[in-house]
């Protein structure tokens, strides 16, 4: 066998592919099969008035003038598993920059509170408003609306009452 420049050139090239793909390869964390143990309960909105709990499968509802209203809303497997991929997306099992020196007090105030159990580990954390809101809670309140979103489509969540008034 003739070993010529090009020949090394090649190989050296190729395993160069090779390495550099190696070294650059992160864990898609966006697509992993949901454990069976996978809940999270959130405690969100004006005053931390509305919740989604999936340990209990309870909802609330804040209806700002009437007070809050509790149903009994499920979410499917299929809607627990895209929550769960949005969980990944922004490692919510990971270490979250809250910032809690950037929160500032607003009226209404709002207030997150998180407890998410997944793979035997439970994590909670909670957070207010911010003057400047970092990266990490910028991505949880597009996660809280996400859940909002699949929650408020549910046909039990439609049937109750609305919400009368608002918050100045």
């Amino acid at each position: 066998m003739i070993i010529t420049p090009q020949k090394i050139i090649l190989s050296i090239l190729s395993l160069s592919l090779i390495l550099v793909a190696g070294c650059n390869h992160t864990q898609d964390n966006t697509n992993q099969k949901m454990p069976n143990d996978f809940n999270f309960s959130l405690t969100y909105g004006t005053y931390g008035k509305q919740k989604v709990d999936t340990f209990t499968n309870v909802v609330v509802k804040d209806l700002v003038e009437d007070g809050t209203i509790e149903a009994n809303i499920s979410l499917t497997q299929k809607e627990k598993q895209a929550i769960y991929n949005e969980m990944m997306k922004i490692n919510i099992m990971g270490e979250l920059k809250l910032d809690k020196e950037k929160e500032c007090e607003t009226e209404p105030a709002s207030f997150s509170q998180w407890n998410v159990k997944s793979n035997e580990e439970t994590k909670s954390f909670s957070y207010t408003t911010y003057c400047e809101y970092p990266e990490d809670v910028l991505n949880l309140i597009k996660l809280e609306e996400y859940i909002h979103e699949v929650v408020s489509s549910k046909k039990e969540y439609i049937a109750l009452p609305e919400a009368k008034g608002h918050y100045e």
